[in-house]
């Protein structure tokens, strides 16, 4: 290896407290081109099996292979940061055909860190080093926190330094979660815990920082083996950080409501306008007619003074009609609950359809979800008189959880052949699919079409406002390991076990 630089490197003085020193010790500098050796000692030098002239002046980059050299690097930048002593575990080339995981300890010191090797690859359990720098590894590529830890709620050492705190001194669990979150973590770890072999269980939590802040923390986790009983042994758990994606979907949404809100006042201002501006000059023709006729010296011809009167009485209604379409005023009137029925009863009386309207008792819904609800209720019903050729059509708004309230409007028409629409996609020609999906995933909702034997059925799903999100759920095995368990708590599976 070709020696680099002399006049970056400090050759020990005479006296110096590292020359000749046995300990394996040594000084790392970053002065802008990177972490590189400034002092050596004898005892660190013969750990490495490098020699002086190697080693003069080279930086970790030049004599270190690239998956050692991410890992001390990133430990020294750690260390001078003053997160404490930083300790890694990193694979070291020890001759062309040996490379073993040696352990380093750095401690930050004015201008660079102290590194200590404590654990020489011969003295340590080979398979847990080389997990260690595995992981390690992982952490760097995924820029996250990866980790194996028993089946014992606990916050792994990776996880910890993820959230700015030294592997030492990780806090209790208890105290990194937000306690508004700590039933959703419980959640996560029983859903873990009665999954299926290969289920990947996901949920996001808020954790302390080091700083104070609280953190989102996105983590993922799988069963890795399971005892002879089929409780979890280990599990495999990978954390990041997502404070900042969070962040910008937070910023996402409240935009989307706020033009959500803005069209409903548009909307609002374009009705009131028609009805107080538009209907009253179409009132104000009809009497200046009616006077006409009174006033005129001979009557007036009676064809076309009827169809002067038809066309006002059309524009009236149209104007009426555009103006209730525009902004419904039932909702704020009625209710949401009330306003479908209203309106499913006068549509059926309209097209002859029977709409049977089934309500319950719906949470505080924001007015952008109840004019969603209502404006995919009427685009629903006139689906189905144009396409369906049904004959009757169910309504069904109820919760169908604490966090979500359903939609569902099921017929009993031609279904999807008929509609000539794509199941997997939901687009078709004419039937206003795109428009609903688009409405409602503006609100993190969800919308599905679910083909039956006969007839159509959409269904949609819109979360209540400050409700927790429910988790996915778990497998038919799954419940039933949960039942033979004893937790009558978990739902039947769909042979009824």
């Amino acid at each position: 290896m070709p020696a680099g630089d002399p006049g970056r490197y400090v050759e020990p003085a005479e006296g110096d407290w590292i020359l000749g020193l046995g300990a394996p010790l040594a000084v790392v500098a970053d002065e802008g081109e990177g972490p590189r050796f400034t002092r050596i000692s004898a005892g660190f030098l013969q750990a490495m099996g490098w020699t002086r002239a190697e080693a003069a002046g080279r930086t970790l980059e030049q004599l270190l292979p690239p998956d050692a050299w991410l890992v001390l690097s990133n430990a020294f930048h750690r260390a001078i940061e003053g997160r404490g002593p930083v300790e890694a575990t990193a694979p070291i080339r020890r001759s062309h055909y040996k490379t073993s995981p040696t352990s380093f300890r750095l401690q930050s010191m004015p201008g660079g860190a102290v590194v200590e090797i404590i654990s020489p690859a011969e003295h340590r359990d080979g398979a847990v080093g080389w997990r260690r720098v595995l992981f390690q590894h992982l952490n760097l590529m995924g820029s996250g926190a990866a980790a194996i830890y028993d089946r014992s709620p606990t916050v792994a050492a990776d996880v910890a330094t993820l959230l700015g705190y030294a592997e030492d001194a990780s806090p209790a669990e208890a105290d990194l979660i937000h306690p508004q979150d700590a039933p959703r973590l419980d959640a996560h770890r029983r859903r873990l815990a009665a999954a299926d072999e290969g289920y990947i269980a996901r949920v996001t939590t808020r954790m302390r920082h080091a700083d104070g802040d609280w953190r989102w923390i996105e983590i993922r986790e799988e069963v890795l083996n399971r005892t002879l009983d089929g409780a979890m042994g280990q599990v495999l758990g990978f954390a990041i950080d997502v404070s900042e994606h969070h962040a910008l979907l937070e910023a996402a949404h409240r935009q989307s409501l706020a033009v959500m809100h803005a069209e409903t006042e548009e909307r609002r201002r374009i009705a009131r306008e028609l009805h107080d501006t538009m209907a009253q000059y179409l009132v104000v023709i009809d009497l200046a007619l009616s006077r006409l006729e009174r006033t005129a010296a001979a009557p007036l011809p009676d064809e076309p003074v009827g169809d002067i009167r038809q066309a006002l009485k059309a524009a009236h209604e149209e104007v009426r009609s555009f103006s209730w379409l525009l902004h419904p005023p039932d909702i704020e009137r009625l209710g949401l609950s009330r306003a479908i029925e209203k309106f499913g009863a006068g549509f059926g009386a309209r097209t002859g359809l029977s709409v049977v309207t089934e309500t319950g008792e719906l949470p505080n819904l924001s007015s952008a979800s109840e004019l969603t609800l209502f404006r995919i209720t009427q685009e629903a019903l006139m689906n189905v008189h144009r396409h369906a050729r049904a004959t009757e059509v169910h309504i069904l708004l109820k919760p169908s959880s604490a966090a979500t309230v359903s939609l569902d409007v099921i017929d009993n028409g031609v279904g999807l052949a008929g509609a000539n629409l794509d199941p997997t996609s939901g687009e078709g020609v004419g039937v206003g699919l795109s428009g609903m999906k688009a409405r409602v995933e503006r609100l993190s909702g969800t919308m599905a079409v679910m083909p039956g034997k006969t007839g159509f059925h959409l269904r949609v799903s819109l979360p209540v406002e400050g409700a927790p999100k429910a988790g996915p759920k778990a497998g038919p095995r799954a419940r039933r390991r949960r039942r033979a368990a004893g937790d009558q708590d978990a739902p039947p599976s769909a042979d009824g076990q």
